[in-house]
């Protein structure tokens, strides 16, 4: 069961790493729901929410506890943006410290953060409204990465650095 989940939480990393370049590849208005659009953080976020979504379809299926284990996969979903976005501005307004090399292990960090929240969350007892918070969240999240790629507003996180 563990072996499953790093092999998915693997793959979701690899997944990520190639939406990076799949609108520059295919422009059009489909891809640029699933890919970044330009350089910015927040359409970086897609390269988190796409894959472990995915993901979390894999490791449900068949599955005799999904919703339980779907909430734990959605809290992860959930988390792994906070945990890059909070790491990212630290770091690059903290302390002045960015670069690719710094970007892509914070990828990977928060992906795997994640996944490490979800699995540790899989066998928790969680009220039904819980899972209903979640999902709702996770919805307006993945709406928003979709809207805010065709309706940018003028903040820092969604503009591409200079």
């Amino acid at each position: 069961m563990k072996r499953k989940w790093l092999i998915a939480g693997f793959l979701s990393i690899l997944a990520g790493s190639a939406l990076h370049f799949l609108y520059d590849l295919w422009p059009n208005p489909l891809t640029a729901v699933f890919a970044p659009v330009n350089e910015s953080v927040w359409e970086h976020l897609k390269l988190l929410y796409w894959p472990f979504l995915a993901a979390a379809f894999v490791l449900t299926k068949g599955e005799a506890d999904g919703r339980k284990r779907w909430c734990g996969l959605l809290a992860g979903l959930l988390r792994a943006p906070l945990l890059l976005l909070g790491a990212y501005y630290t770091l690059s307004c903290g302390f002045a410290l960015h670069g690719l090399p710094l970007d892509l292990i914070l990828y990977v960090l928060a992906m795997a953060g994640g996944f490490a929240l979800a699995w540790h969350l899989q066998k928790a007892e969680f009220p039904a409204w819980v899972c209903g918070v979640l999902v709702i969240a996770a919805g307006v999240y993945g709406a928003a990465l979709a809207l805010f790629s065709f309706a940018l507003p003028e903040l820092p996180i969604f503009m591409p650095p200079v």
